[in-house]
């Protein structure tokens, strides 16, 4: 066996504990007091030739020496510790080292038996390993790294000839405040207990065909045996452990509180740790010798090829409660699932003083999100994972106005009756921390340990809701929707998931002959990030400037987007001017014009619960100005640019602040010279945040764009399908992809095989297309070039590599991508001869009037300050 045993860190700070602060040091000596008792527990109650190793992590602390020596002690022999069925412990003498006389040879280490009470010295191995942490990494990410050590050791005793590859270990979780319960004399050993229901005889020596998982009672394997042959037996379910108390009497008596039989654990319906009892199904089934526990707790023993087995390994589940939830579900979802041996000697004695209740049995609500994106992703889960996250941000909400009150009374905190406004107060601030939740859910699956395709790997969690945890149907929200569910097949659920996948890249309407031949004009384009900096010495991937003026600065683009400025009219009078209705603006954006948040919102659901084919598209938005015009950026901040997954305001000085990037470019600063700053521009982006991103677009510092309508479209069936080849749909596993040019297409001078995207309401370009531009096409076409056209550049230099602007209208023949403001368009009218007009003689096959924009319009180009703030406070319901 190989024992893992986490000690958490204490907060810098007095910690909040119930209703009461608990000094620091006091609680640090309890953690690391029960800590050294869970490791004597070890020792006392497990034959010491069977243990492999126990390895204690101390999270967030360098080394401690009292007690660096009292686990010498532990592992010398100098405290209590087994030998097969005798307890004893070794003389404390300076003559010997570690437990043996100095000068005695160790082929008689264990000499003769032992009378009672009598002390015995000789040789022991090292089984006690350390690992300091200096740095805090949780609870999760400790475990992961106590099993790596156990797996490096057991190789490098393969290695030695001291172990045999077929030789099987058990791996023991075992909480810091708890210690394994000591056996009645002559009895079996928790380990022996715990052997015989994880390692199960083969299917031809026990009679059974298909071979007896899960089932304790059909096993004959011997763990004194010895034989090989037992090591290379089936797999079973994983040991959760009989919990007991321990509490002291008024006499000072410890006294033990037992489990009844059928105690369990479960949780809430905010994954909040709840206290369960097995089903009566389930006790009869092994005449309650074991049942089923959906969560283990405490301690827990699995076989350490199922732990290096599970597909999930979170980093980020800092405590312990956490740990175990995950732990739980890897082995009821991946695994044959957990069970708790009512009379075996599987039991621990935890002491409720040692450890916080935040280790034990609290979980913040960025946990409860990760776990809820990462387990509840497809199978028509997201009905009860929206039902948790919504659980949690009511109670987060609650507490919050709770407090709000209070303070507001003085601290009285006196009962009151709700107002209506209160529970309105209550349902927006619920609503508020939902968003929270779901934005930081959908955030984690970009993180390095998050768990991914657990949907394909793993049972549903609907399974574990119908078959293991049956409490989540009684959840308050998403419990009814869940029943619902279950009166379908779940084996239908799986086939429909499991369809065949050539039927599912093949798209519900093909491209049209026009887009078609776009596509298949251009040739695919290797993903494969390709460094065309030169070592950054020339424009132009000579780089941005610092606020200092020093090159190699880089940009941070989320910032923004983690930290947006709250959108507000100033006061009365800017809303009453600002939301004035009965213009040509307000009647586009009214009558025809809208931000899809329907269907946005729908997606950001399915993505969050890994239910969509790929996780939605990551947008990085380029701004571009000069210093002159900073004062236009900061309502660009406040109304569409935190929607952008990456922002950036290239300019000619660097403000943090204001998200400006000083980029220099070759020649002067002027408008004639707009084609080397957007050069420069290009590069920059292409070196720094290509690989973090699907589509990029650039527009100018009075460019509006509707982005959740953008991520839609680029996310449409129509774009995936182009940007595939036109035949058949992405599947994520592409290292090519045909390049596309999009936005609003004009025809130079009415001439069609001239055509470029104008620049005013920018232009999108997916990965394809940015690297084609940048790596092939900037090094030789007009590199030196001076001239304001830098829109019309852009497109020359792209249609030479064969790559046209593709036509972006919609299904009705409305434009998308709009160089005026939504009036403008709604009011203009071509002259009767088109040719009379630049921009009715450049258009190219559109529609006039309220037609002329498509309703889901994604950019409007002439949107200065005021205008943006109307034009937000109208399409998303400020007005």
């Amino acid at each position: 066996v190989a024992v893992c045993i986490v000690v958490p860190s204490v907060p810098t700070m007095p910690s909040e504990v119930g209703h009461h602060h608990v000094n620091r040091e006091f609680e640090e000596k309890m953690i690391v007091d029960a800590a050294v008792k869970a490791v004597e527990s070890v020792f006392r109650t497990t034959d010491r030739n069977r243990i492999f190793a126990v390895t204690v992590v101390m999270d967030g602390r360098g080394k401690v020496g009292e007690f660096e020596a009292k686990l010498d002690d532990i592992d010398a022999g100098r405290t209590a510790h087994r030998h097969g069925d005798r307890v004893h412990t070794h003389d404390h003498h300076p003559q010997w080292k570690g437990g043996k006389k100095a000068d005695e040879k160790k082929d008689d280490a264990h000499g003769e038996e032992e009378e009672d009470g009598e002390k015995e010295a000789h040789a022991h191995s090292e089984k006690i390993h350390a690992i300091y942490n200096h740095e805090t990494i949780g609870t999760s990410a400790s475990r992961k790294e106590a099993v790596q050590f156990v797996n490096i050791l057991a190789k490098d005793h393969e290695a030695a000839g001291l172990k045999s590859p077929e030789e099987d270990l058990i791996l023991l979780f075992l909480r810091c405040d708890a210690r394994l319960k000591e056996s009645e004399e002559g009895r079996r050993t928790w380990l022996d207990d715990v052997t015989d229901a994880l390692i199960l005889t083969p299917p031809e020596e026990n009679g059974d065909p298909a071979g007896s998982i899960g089932d304790p009672k059909k096993t004959n394997a011997s763990p004194e045996s010895g034989n090989v042959q037992s090591q290379q037996l089936q797999p079973a379910n994983a040991v959760s452990f009989n919990v007991f108390f321990s509490s002291t009497d008024r006499e000072g008596n410890v006294v033990l509180h037992p489990p009844r039989v059928g105690d369990t654990l479960g949780f809430d319906d905010e994954l909040l740790p709840l206290p369960s009892k097995a089903t009566a199904q389930d006790m009869s089934t092994s005449n309650g010798e074991s049942y089923p526990a959906p969560v283990t707790n405490v301690a827990t023993a699995l076989r350490l090829a199922t732990y290096n087995a599970f597909p999930a390994s979170d980093d980020r589940l800092a405590n312990h409660y956490a740990a175990d939830l995950e732990l739980s579900f890897n082995l009821w979802m991946c695994a044959d699932g957990i069970d708790i041996l009512s009379s075996s000697a599987a039991d621990v004695i935890v002491d409720p003083r040692a450890l916080s209740p935040y280790e034990k049995a609290e979980l913040p609500g960025p946990l409860v999100a990760r776990l809820v994106s990462a387990w509840m992703s497809g199978h028509g889960d997201d009905a009860i994972a929206s039902g948790i996250l919504g659980a949690v941000a009511k109670s987060s909400a609650t507490a919050w106005q709770q407090k709000k009150q209070q303070q507001q009374d003085g601290g009285g905190g006196g009962m009151k009756d709700h107002t209506t406004s209160d529970r309105r107060e209550l349902a927006d601030k619920t609503l508020e921390m939902k968003n929270v939740l779901v934005r930081i859910a959908s955030e984690a699956k970009q993180s390095d340990s998050f768990p991914t395709g657990l949907a394909k790997k793993c049972r549903p969690f609907l399974w574990y809701a119908a078959n293991v945890h049956t409490k989540i149907l009684e959840f308050p929200e998403g419990g009814m929707a869940y029943r619902r569910l279950l009166h379908s097949e779940i084996e239908q659920q799986e086939h429909l998931i499991e369809s065949s996948e050539e039927e599912s890249l093949l798209p519900s309407k093909p491209l049209d002959e026009a887009r078609m031949a776009i596509v298949a004009k251009a040739s695919p384009v290797k993903l494969a990030y390709v460094d065309a900096s030169g070592g950054h010495v020339a424009h132009p991937h000579k780089g941005a400037t610092d606020e200092n003026g020093r090159f190699g600065y880089v940009h941070d683009e989320t910032a923004l987007r983690l930290d947006p400025p709250r959108f507000e009219f100033a006061n009365d009078d800017e809303h009453a001017r600002l939301c004035k209705k009965g213009d040509p603006n307000w009647k586009m954006l009214t009558e025809k014009v809208y931000v899809d948040l329907t269907n946005h919102e729908a997606a950001e659901r399915r993505a969050e619960h890994g239910l969509a084919r790929k996780k939605r598209a990551k947008i990085f938005c380029l701004v571009y100005t000069i210093e002159k015009y900073h004062d236009r950026i900061p309502a660009i901040r406040e109304t569409w640019g935190p929607k952008c997954d990456g922002f950036m305001v290239a300019s000619t000085k660097t403000d943090k602040k204001l998200g400006t990037v000083n980029i220099p470019h070759e020649g002067p600063e002027e408008y004639n010279n707009i084609w080397q700053k957007v050069r420069s521009m290009w590069s920059y982006i292409y070196d720094n945040y290509y690989e973090k991103y699907d589509y990029f677009h650039i527009g100018g510092d009075d460019l509006y764009l509707l982005v959740e309508n953008l991520r839609l479209y680029l996310e449409s069936e129509e774009i995936q399908l182009a940007s595939n080849g036109g035949q058949t749909l992405p599947n994520g596993s592409e290292d090519e992809q045909t390049p596309l040019f999009m936005g609003r297409r004009f025809a130079e001078g009415g001439n069609r095989a001239r055509m470029f995207i104008s620049g005013g309401s920018g232009y999108t370009m997916n990965k394809a297309a940015l690297k084609t531009l940048v790596v092939d096409g900037f090094p030789t076409c007009f590199p030196h070039m001076h001239t304001f056209s830098e829109d019309v550049m852009v497109a020359t230099c792209l249609r030479k590599m064969d790559i046209v602007p593709y036509d972006t209208k919609d299904e009705a023949g409305g434009e998308r991508y709009m160089p005026f403001q939504p009036g403008h368009h709604l009011t203009y009218h071509p002259p009767k001869n088109p040719k009379d007009d630049w921009y009715s003689n450049y258009s190219v096959d559109v529609k006039w009037g309220i037609d002329h924009c498509a309703a889901k319009s994604v950019a409007f180009h002439y949107i200065k300050e005021d205008l943006m703030k109307r034009m937000h406070g109208i399409l998303y319901h400020y007005c």
